[in-house]
């Protein structure tokens, strides 16, 4: 079972308190009357010395001195002769015959006369002899002091016992309730004391627990000059520290895993890639391995059919040589092995060229191309003439590929900020969505068949997407109601 700091320290200062409580009130009911007795005999010693100085150097005076004695400090006086027999007692106003000589009618309790001279006799003028004794006419105890003035006179000191007793019991009854209250009040005390002292504990404790779910919100903010301040400030100080470490693991981590993701894709992608030249190769292959053994066989002998083996010998290989130039290309681009060569020159012109170069490749596809410029004669760009005339033959091609029976493709140049943008629209159906970012890998088709109608590679986007990221520039498509839009930017050349 755990016990709280704030119940041990409760517990340990109450405990304290009660202790020395205790052990006061069991001191006082056992010393305190015997330190009264100490302190009374003192009293009466010092008593003695007064009367005697008085006696002896103030006798005119001694009547009122004696009386002054008596009530300041509560002690009987009696005063003999060397035959004992009383010549002064407490509180007597009659003088006897002769000098310095008192009859009274005794008020204190006379000491036992039989013992008198016993008691005197054993009495130095500078050691008084005190004993405690029982007047048994009284039924009182008594601190009795015997003492010589000179040799003609003796005197004797009495005071009760009961007196110190009962100061004795009083006393032990106050401190009994002080002590209670004490105890109490300490109490009370000690409760706010110690939660005042295990509140910024507590409070430090949480912070740990924080800490230790590696939650680093929350911070010691309580300015004190103590040992607790400085344990504050330092975990504060560890806090940050681990906030940072954490923080740096973390994105360590997180730039791992990109980095395990990236490996895996890139060995997703050459197993993808392995297999798409495989299945690509594979047919045209086939075919001109087919064919080559007709010729060889001799299958048909007519001059016709072995020219079309040849034909189609030759086409595939032409396809296989393009597709194997166009990897090569896209590999060297994607590992920054060409570097575009730029040159200031006008996208105008380059689209028109371009357009006019493939005429008759549209008109056998019927393709109705147009260009727009929006109004902007020559607008001149910064980028490599060849690869851009790549994009653009790029995006005519696949527009080509797709277009639908209103067969129609429209090329724009827009001027926007310090970029041009150059978009190729064909009419066809639109993209699915999920595959808008898919056909810019190599190989993707969005004909699952892998149709040779049209005998694309599935590599010119990819190479559309390499030539743009050498440029650092932009690149995308947008479907739109009736077809589909292709884009890609340059930098513009202003003034």
């Amino acid at each position: 079972m755990k016990i709280s700091l704030k119940t041990q320290l409760f517990s340990t200062f109450f405990g304290m308190i009660v202790f020395f409580v205790v052990l006061s009130l069991i001191l006082s009911s056992t010393l305190l009357e015997k330190y009264y007795y100490s302190k009374k005999e003192d009293a009466m010693l010092q008593t003695f010395d007064s009367i005697r100085d008085v006696y002896n150097h103030d006798p005119d005076n001694v009547m009122f001195d004696l009386e002054k004695i008596e009530s300041l400090r509560g002690i009987g006086i009696i005063f003999f002769d060397k035959d004992f027999n009383i010549i002064y007692q407490s509180r007597q106003r009659v003088l006897s015959a002769g000098a310095r000589k008192f009859r009274v009618e005794p008020r204190e309790p006379a000491p036992d006369w039989r013992n008198l001279r016993d008691k005197f006799s054993k009495v130095a003028p500078d050691k008084p002899l005190i004993e405690k004794r029982f007047d048994m006419r009284m039924e009182s105890s008594f601190v009795s002091l015997y003492g010589k003035i000179d040799d003609d006179v003796f005197v004797y000191l009495g005071s009760p016992v009961a007196a110190i007793q009962e100061s004795a019991k009083i006393a032990v009854r106050f401190y009994i309730f002080t002590g209670i209250f004490m105890v109490i009040f300490g109490g009370i005390i000690i409760y706010f004391l110690s939660l005042r002292l295990t509140k910024p504990i507590i409070k430090l404790n949480g912070i740990a627990k924080k800490m230790a779910v590696l939650d680093f919100e929350e911070k010691y903010d309580e300015k004190r000059n103590d040992e607790i301040g400085t344990l504050g400030d330092s975990i504060n100080s560890l806090s940050n520290q681990l906030e940072r470490s954490i923080g740096e693991l973390k994105a360590a981590n997180y730039k791992l895993m990109q980095d395990i993701e990236k490996e895996r894709q890139i060995d997703e992608m050459r197993k993808e890639f392995i297999s798409n030249v495989s299945h690509e190769l594979k047919t045209p292959i086939a075919l001109v391995q087919g064919y080559a053994e007709g010729l060889k066989l001799n299958v048909n002998d007519d001059e016709e059919n072995k020219n079309y083996y040849c034909e189609v010998i030759i086409d595939e290989a032409n396809k296989m040589n393009n597709m194997v130039r166009k990897l090569l290309a896209l590999s060297e681009l994607e590992f920054n092995r060409i570097e575009p060569d730029r040159e200031e020159f006008c996208v105008n012109d380059l689209i028109r060229n371009t357009l006019k170069k493939n005429s008759l490749l549209f008109a056998e596809k019927g393709a109705s191309v147009t260009f727009d410029d929006n109004g902007n004669g020559d607008i001149r760009i910064n980028a490599d003439y060849y690869l851009m005339e790549q994009v653009l033959m790029n995006y005519l091609s696949n527009g080509l590929n797709h277009l639908d029976e209103k067969k129609i493709i429209n090329i724009y140049a827009r001027v926007s900020g310090d970029k041009v943008r150059v978009e190729v629209f064909n009419s066809g159906a639109n993209i699915p969505e999920e595959a808008l970012e898919s056909i810019w890998l190599s190989f993707y088709k969005v004909d699952k068949a892998r149709t040779r109608a049209y005998g694309g590679t599935g590599l010119g986007l990819s190479i559309v997407k390499a030539i743009q990221k050498a440029h650092d520039n932009s690149y995308g498509v947008e479907n739109k109601t009736d077809g589909v839009l292709f884009w890609f930017e340059c930098d513009l050349v202003k003034g």
